[in-house]
């Protein structure tokens, strides 16, 4: 299970995602959480945990 914050938040902004704030904002989150781990080989041993753990270091 992912955990979504300001700083995952932050860290696609990062990336050039866009998460709006409207209702279903968490859903929007794990469908793009589930879009970054498809892509690249090297990551597809990652979970949404490591996912959202990545996002959040973007910004520290």
């Amino acid at each position: 299970m992912a955990i979504y914050d300001r700083r995952a938040h932050s860290g696609l902004r990062t990336l050039g995602i866009a998460l709006s704030h409207a209702p279903g904002r968490y859903s929007r989150y794990i469908e793009r959480i589930d879009q970054l781990l498809a892509a690249p080989a090297s990551i597809r041993t990652w979970t949404p945990r490591d996912m959202d753990t990545a996002l959040y270091w973007m910004t520290a």
